[in-house]
């Protein structure tokens, strides 16, 4: 169920809260990522695509998006691991322990007025935003045409593939496009992921677009939406840590 929120006004200071939640359950669905499920009292008050910042026990608290809906007692996300901190997260937490979870943050939510087509573009970890507002936006009954673009390194990261796939059988307006960096395969759809949007779109006027993932990935992706005629004030992006 999702829970509708008034957004913050633009410009307006934000006033996140503390809580503490539990880790409720754990897992890698690929390697380098970890996906966390955290429980609370009560759920935190957040927009579809806002992120939060997360302090588990021991570990330097991060900046991670949000992957679960708004009105979720259980909060999600996919947390992509960092080499020099040493052991994967999946190692360093256990079910149970505790953490801090301070929120919301960010400018990169759902536009729940907005009746135009929408373009969300996700790389890599980037996805658990992207996951929300879609999700969001269908359980909201949303009926304009909602385009996922998903750039990952090969079919190994496709953790999420069957579940959007899913979701293009029971929504006739949601399509969703793998896009596969580097892979051998000759039936995926290769290349970068902001290339493949400019190769299927020619004009993005009337259009929201929600871009998360790796820096690069989103500067070259917002390149090519500005290309395609897409207004600055149509394209919403925020750029936490993971």
């Amino acid at each position: 169920m999702t829970t509708r929120r008034q957004p913050p006004e633009e410009g307006a200071s934000e006033k996140p809260g503390r809580r503490l939640f539990r880790i409720v359950s754990r897992d890698q669905p690929v390697r380098h990522l970890t996906r966390v499920r955290l429980e609370g009292a009560e759920p935190l008050p957040f927009l579809a695509g806002q992120f939060a910042r997360v302090g588990f026990e021991g570990l330097t608290p991060r900046d991670l998006s949000i992957a679960s809906t708004p009105g979720d007692r259980v909060l999600e996300f996919h947390i992509r691991d960092l080499p020099r901190h040493g052991p994967s997260l999946f190692e360093r937490i256990g079910a149970g322990t505790h953490a801090t979870v301070e929120g919301p943050f960010g400018r990169g939510y759902l536009r729940e007025d907005h009746t135009g087509p929408m373009l969300l573009v996700a790389g890599g970890s980037g996805i658990a935003p992207v996951k929300s507002i879609a999700e969001t936006a269908l359980a909201m009954g949303m009926k304009q045409p909602l385009h996922l673009y998903y750039g990952v390194r090969d079919e190994s990261e496709l953790y999420l593939g069957p579940h959007f796939l899913e979701l293009t059988r029971a929504h006739a307006n949601f399509k969703f496009v793998p896009v596969l960096s580097h892979s051998e395969s000759t039936r995926a759809r290769r290349g970068m992921v902001g290339e493949a949007v400019a190769v299927d779109f020619t004009a993005l006027q009337g259009f929201k677009a929600y871009v998360f993932g790796p820096p690069p990935m989103v500067r070259a992706t917002l390149q090519a939406l500005r290309a395609r005629g897409l207004a600055a004030q149509d394209i919403h992006a925020d750029e936490p840590a993971d």
